[in-house]
């Protein structure tokens, strides 16, 4: 679990494979491993912490607290919160429910964290969170916040997989692309690369895959979230060119917990992409 040291002083984004795959829970213990060692800051990107999910109602971890961390919640979720804290900017914009709060623990508790609705907010509140003294800042999230972000500071996402029987397939689909995806260098203007460049506009979609009479040269990506091909598409166009991202993150980890699919059934899958060693089943367990 030497990684989780590997994410201190850095803007993490935690995304999941599908809704309830345990990011909050890998929150509270990277949190957790963490503390003393780091000033810590979390946030989310949509509402999480609350007592259920709101589309699917099922029971969700709140995050756990503890004194000097720095926290950004809705203003309507404080008002029965187990938390003592101090205000330090409440934002003028607003979310569904109510407007972001920027608070830091005064005590140990629990908290219901939320996120600003679009990505010029996350930018503003990441810098007040820094300026406070939040060196490490979990953002429980998506993969669409991250662009903005990994282009201006040293960001890195953890990707967390409920793997199940009937997603067992497409989960690993998914982890084989985003490490393959993860493995391309990042573009710097100026810097040489093999001519010529062509620059990718947008979302990857099949569609937009350059004719395969075309080969040679670099192809330029916006950024990790807007690829939407399978692991072969991915495989075909590298074969044909040099891949580079105009913002990328760092992938620390993928962490995968099974349920009824046995831990050799899940690595068949993946037997193609040697991605062992970025895999850590289940950390929770090893406490």
């Amino acid at each position: 679990m030497d990684f989780i040291k590997g994410l201190k002083d850095r803007t993490v984004f935690i995304v999941g494979s599908k809704k309830n795959a345990g990011k909050t829970t890998f929150l509270n213990y990277a949190l957790s491993r963490l503390r003393g060692a780091a000033s810590l800051g979390a946030l989310s990107v949509g509402v999480d912490g609350e007592p259920q999910d709101q589309v699917f109602g099922n029971p969700k971890p709140q995050v756990r607290t503890e004194r000097g961390d720095i926290l950004l919640c809705a203003e309507t979720a404080l008002k029965n919160a187990d938390l003592h804290y101090e205000i330090l900017n409440i934002y003028p914009f607003r979310t569904a429910i109510g407007r972001p709060v920027l608070l830091r623990a005064l005590r140990a508790g629990r908290a219901e964290i939320s996120g600003p609705e679009n990505n010029s907010q996350l930018e503003e509140i990441l810098s007040d969170m820094r300026r406070h003294g939040a060196g490490t800042v979990f953002i429980d999230g998506a993969m669409d916040r991250i662009t903005q972000v990994a282009a201006g500071t040293k960001a890195a996402f953890v990707y967390v997989a409920r793997v199940e029987p009937e997603n067992l397939d497409s989960t690993a689909a998914a982890m084989k692309l985003i490490w393959a995806a993860s493995g391309a260098p990042l573009w710097r203007e100026g810097e040489k690369c093999p001519a010529p460049l062509i620059r990718l506009e947008g979302a990857l979609t099949p569609g937009k895959i350059p004719p395969k009479d075309l080969k040679g040269g670099t192809l330029l990506i916006e950024d990790l979230t807007k690829i939407f091909l399978t692991w072969a598409q991915w495989g075909e166009l590298k074969g044909r060119f040099e891949l580079r991202f105009a913002a990328k993150p760092d992938l620390a980890a993928f962490i995968v917990n099974l349920y009824n699919v046995t831990r050799a059934d899940f690595e068949k899958k993946l037997a193609s992409a040697p991605l062992a060693d970025r895999i850590i089943y289940n950390p929770y367990e090893l406490r």
